[in-house]
């Protein structure tokens, strides 16, 4: 299955490096305990190879919206050797006017000076994963980071002149509290920032701490009250995880969301064409991958895809459900899909849209139950 070459105005970086591997992390990440000392050049290498490459091919031809950098730990990275990675690429590319460049970053390793290096390298956004204010839940966790480091990171941020900040945390941790959920939010929220992030807790059956989650009802009940909170500090609840002020949606993840193009770099990293419905991925090895484009000069692509019309159909309603936005009523194209779409807005989880009259959106229990709603409507 060959590929079409085509300019991306959305990058992805996958930076595989974390100071430990958090247990209830699926990402491609490797620990300080799986890497040698020569595998950061090695990485940043690859990394400029594989920006050769694509910037080659003529994928790099227009001006770039996004890019996002996400592990791992990208500011496990020095600045210098960012700034290496990222010169190569604006050899071949250049920045939109109305950029967004957003770093991922674990308070541990967030240094006032190296955000100012990073900030000066061009990246502008940066989202934290805090996941707790709690020292007994980070524990729990396996975080590196205690309650105290999480809010001098943040105020480094700040310092260093990163204007727009995200934050992520959980809910449904084992022994979690609305009142512990209202506290972190609050102290959260008492800083500038833009975006805030809260994703449930999930975990195999398998992991240790499977029979301790919440259950359902418990789930929800954190769910609507994490919406109620931050709707009520102004936060926009756009998508089911997500809230942000006005104008200060995540624009790389809308891309995402709304199913548009995106190429990555990187050992695991997916991409996506629109244009053509082809998913793409990189090979899940740091080794591997690296050993694609250093030693053989080939792209390090593990294996492609083309969508089917099902499978489009499928992520078409997906995508839509999980943003404040929704999808038209003229989707509802069977007497089938009616049906069980005014039973699903009697139920509470699906309402007209308040401003855009042709169109139905989840309600925040709607978001709760998305994957259900999927299933009736798609």
């Amino acid at each position: 299955m060959s590929l079409t070459p085509n300019p991306y105005s959305s990058l992805y970086f996958h930076f595989p490096f974390c100071e430990t591997k958090c247990h209830y992390c699926d990402f491609y990440s490797l620990g300080r305990e799986r890497t040698r000392p020569e595998d950061a050049n090695a990485f940043e290498k690859a990394m400029i190879e594989e920006i050769k490459l694509r910037g080659d091919r003529g994928e790099l031809e227009t001006p770039l919206r996004t890019l996002f950098l996400g592990g791992g730990t990208p500011s496990m990275t020095p600045p210098e050797s960012m700034r290496r990675i990222f010169d190569t690429l604006f050899s071949y590319a250049h920045l939109a006017p109305e950029y967004e460049w957003t770093m991922e970053a674990n308070p541990s390793s967030i240094e006032l000076e190296q955000f100012q290096s990073y900030r000066e390298i061009g990246i502008n956004r940066v989202s934290m994963g805090v996941q707790s204010l709690k020292n007994e839940h980070l524990l729990k966790l396996g975080r590196v980071h205690n309650e105290n480091a999480a809010l001098i990171a943040l105020e480094n941020l700040f310092k260093a002149g990163i204007e727009n900040v995200s934050t992520d945390l959980l809910c449904g941790v084992p022994g979690q509290s609305l009142d512990d959920l209202q506290s972190h939010m609050e102290r959260l929220s008492d800083f500038p920032i833009s975006h805030l992030s809260i994703y449930l807790l999930t975990l195999t059956p398998t992991h240790k701490m499977y029979k301790d989650l919440p259950n359902e009802e418990e789930q929800l009940k954190h769910l609507l009250f994490i919406d109620e909170f931050m709707r009520g500090k102004g936060f926009e609840h756009y998508e089911i995880s997500n809230f942000a002020k006005p104008g200060k949606r995540a624009q790389h993840n809308l891309v995402y969301w709304t199913g548009g193009s995106y190429l990555s770099f990187g050992p695991s990293a997916h991409s996506f064409s629109n244009e053509q419905s082809i998913r793409f991925k990189n090979f899940s090895s740091l080794h591997r991958w690296a050993e694609e484009l250093t030693l053989k000069a080939t792209l390090p692509v593990e294996w492609t895809e083309t969508l089917s019309e099902d499978q489009k159909e499928l992520e078409k309603w997906m995508l839509a459900i999980r943003l404040a936005e929704g999808f038209p009523k003229d989707w509802l194209q069977s007497d089938r899909q009616r049906a069980k779409s005014d039973r699903l807005i009697k139920e509470g989880f699906l309402e007209p849209h308040p401003t855009l009259i042709h169109r139905l959106r989840a309600t925040p229990r709607g978001f709760a139950m998305s994957d259900a709603i999927v299933k009736e409507l798609s």
